[in-house]
């Protein structure tokens, strides 16, 4: 059976400044393997990294948040960390249709923006089944168009388990249905009832924990170091 670990949500106080996904390489340090294993190598494919840095905390509640987010890093949790909103996402401009009774949004910093009221989670439906290890599958956007691009970041949320992959390559059918190809290959099998996510959530484990903690300067104030992040397969 399966080692399944508890996976944890990275909180919302704790935002980045800034953030980048970079797709699955040949060999890095840390993550978990489906035996619960820490491991160099990685599974085939490859496993993403995630690169975020942060400015100080400056309300109560995000450094009390960093305080118990410091404590998880460094004892090697699962964090699941929604991608928070680059160039590397379709802009929510372009997504006109998708999804729309899945919430509206709003932006400004009011409570819209940071799912507090409604989250919104824009997605299109998978067009055909695709297996576990794959690294094409088929989606119809036929409601928003050939808004997918190379380099963008989707995801998908199957079996309880959140996932995140760069698209490499892309071709539109005259339907636009579009064929992805993407790093690292699927983590599960899709089947005409998934969506892919045009917000992704990555299920990862830090990679130098030690070196993101700081101390609370004059005792109030915290602000991570650069964090590195290494995909958790599970």
């Amino acid at each position: 059976m399966a080692y399944v670990p508890t996976i944890y949500d990275w909180r919302r106080n704790c935002a980045p400044i800034d953030q980048v996904f970079r797709a699955g390489g040949t060999s890095i340090q840390a993550g978990l393997t489906t035996g619960g294993v820490s491991v160099e190598s990685p599974e085939p494919g490859g496993r993403f990294e995630l690169f975020m840095n942060f400015a100080p905390f400056a309300t109560e509640e995000a450094n009390i948040d960093a305080s118990w987010t410091i404590s998880r890093i460094l004892n090697g949790n699962v964090m699941r960390i929604g991608l928070y909103n680059t160039v590397q996402l379709v802009k929510a401009s372009s997504i006109t249709a998708a999804d729309v009774d899945n919430g509206i949004p709003w932006a400004n910093s009011q409570p819209w923006a940071t799912d507090e009221n409604w989250a919104w989670g824009p997605s299109s439906p998978i067009a055909a089944a695709a297996l576990k290890g794959a690294s094409t599958f088929t989606a119809n956007l036929a409601d928003v168009g050939e808004i997918l691009k190379i380099g963008h970041v989707i995801g998908f949320y199957v079996d309880g388990f959140s996932f995140a992959h760069m698209v490499m390559d892309i071709a539109y059918d005259a339907a636009d249905v579009a064929t992805v190809t993407v790093e690292p290959p699927l983590r599960r099998a899709l089947t005409t009832s998934n969506t892919m996510l045009y917000r992704p959530t990555a299920m990862v484990t830090c990679r130098n924990a030690r070196e993101v903690m700081s101390n609370f300067t004059s005792g109030r104030h915290m602000a991570f170091n650069s964090a590195r992040f290494a995909e958790a397969i599970v």
